[in-house]
């Protein structure tokens, strides 16, 4: 029995190898601690209520919620922090809060954590030959949203701005699903050098599969779909973001016990 788990929230598909993905990149760390996964649709008895009445059964007061998603600029994560109980969603305003007597602890989603830009690179490493006779081109899922769609905006831009830094391909650019901007940016970047086309999604599936290879039909590009899973640093993501907030959480606990001494 554990008083504190891992909770990692992820979005679910009617794919179970989609899903056996997730799952593998856990399964590593399990004997270092408690971790479930919860999955915010499609997934029958495999929810976040569902997840955390199973943790609060074996005993678990605090969880660290793992959001494994692209960014913040998704309007899932902010669902899930109204699951939690952490703000109002404004997206889902019906939204509940799980009724649970834990304490959950935030972490960020993916962005551009240092484990997730090592996995870019060797993505791009595995596609470039010549930088600079090449043309780079990210893709993410983007948002119509406002506030939601900067957000994605900053992490497309960050990200692009880095890899160029680093490889000096002859251009460099991103473009959203939504909205919708990949035939558009693709057919600019082409004119620069042979396109190369990196897709920023957790998991291979609909988008980088049939999506986003339709949108680029009648311009040449080189692609191969990977996603950041099934990468195995995706594991050691989770596991860092959960041991930085227990140990804030601890820091903030012996603070406020020092304050309370102090008076």
């Amino acid at each position: 029995m554990t008083d504190a788990a891992v909770l990692v929230i992820a979005h679910g598909s009617p794919d179970p190898h989609w899903m056996e993905r997730v799952e593998e990149a856990v399964r590593p760390y399990c004997r270092q601690m408690l971790i479930r996964v919860a999955y915010l649709d499609g997934v029958e008895g495999r929810g976040i209520a569902d997840e955390v009445e199973r943790l609060e059964r074996a005993g678990v007061e605090t969880i660290a919620a793992v959001p494994l998603f692209v960014t913040a600029g998704s309007t899932h994560v902010s669902e899930i922090r109204g699951m939690l109980g952490l703000e109002p969603d404004a997206i889902t305003p019906n939204v509940k809060p799980v009724a649970t007597r834990a304490r959950f602890l935030w972490c960020q989603p993916l962005e551009d954590h240092p484990l997730v830009e090592q996995i870019v690179c060797e993505r791009l490493r595995a596609l470039s030959v010549d930088p600079h006779r090449e043309a780079l081109l990210l893709v993410g899922h983007g948002s119509d949203l406002p506030g939601y769609r900067e957000r994605w905006e900053r992490l497309l831009h960050r990200l692009t701005f880095r890899l160029q830094n680093r490889f000096y391909f002859s251009a460099a650019g991103y473009a959203t699903l939504r909205p919708d901007t990949v035939a558009t940016r693709a057919r600019q970047l082409a004119s620069c050098g042979e396109l190369v086309v990196l897709p920023l999604f957790v998991s291979q599936g609909y988008f980088t599969r049939r999506a986003l290879p339709e949108r680029l039909a009648g311009v040449s590009y080189r692609y191969d779909g990977s996603a950041y899973l099934p990468h195995p640093l995706i594991g050691e993501w989770i596991v860092q973001s959960a041991k930085t907030a227990f140990l804030l959480d601890y820091q903030t606990q012996r603070s406020v016990i020092g304050d309370g001494q102090a008076t």
